[in-house]
């Protein structure tokens, strides 16, 4: 059964640092892009530390969190746009042949009110593997404790629970 609306929520994430910048000034200034550009943020998890995947393949670990915003508009396709215009504002270079590649930035609009599109090549919501992955249920569990998925009904708490008990976890953890 599918959820109610639950909001419109953004998953960030860095494992390289740019300049001077480390990745939780990246993700920050991420963030206040996204407000210059309308996008209003209204709740934002805490960064969690995560492994990168595959593991033992010497990456640095990622920096992630989940955000909650108020779009500048109603356009989940608008959203995406601007989250990839700053992705390439902070150096996000897409890797064709590495899809685990190291990134400056990654924005990807995790849920967008509960809309359910399978079919888009540009754009799938909520986003197709965000039931595998811990980095991103954790922080948004955090900040929706409530959050349903949007196809299946399932609630977070149990997806979350899946994952534990299969163990194919990234080894999140909260920092302070």
């Amino acid at each position: 059964m599918p959820s109610e609306p639950s909001g419109i929520y953004i998953g960030l994430g860095s494992n390289l640092g740019l300049g001077s910048n480390m990745p939780r000034d990246i993700l920050l200034e991420a963030l206040e892009i996204l407000s210059q550009n309308g996008d209003h943020v209204t709740s934002l998890s805490s960064f969690w530390s995560t492994k990168a995947w595959p593991p033992n393949l010497g990456k640095p670990d990622y920096l992630n969190a989940v955000c909650r915003i108020e779009p500048a508009d109603k356009d989940p396709l608008a959203l995406l746009q601007r989250c990839q215009v700053i992705e390439a504002r902070m150096n996000r270079i897409r890797s064709l042949d590495d899809r685990w590649a190291n990134r400056t930035l990654d924005l990807d609009v995790v849920d967008y009110n509960g809309i359910v599109s399978a079919n888009s090549s540009v754009i799938t919501l909520p986003h197709p593997r965000i039931a595998e992955r811990d980095f991103v249920l954790l922080p948004l569990l955090e900040i929706a404790p409530d959050w349903r998925h949007p196809v299946s009904g399932t609630p977070g708490q149990v997806l979350l629970k899946h994952l534990q008990d299969s163990e194919n976890l990234n080894h999140c953890v909260r920092l302070a």
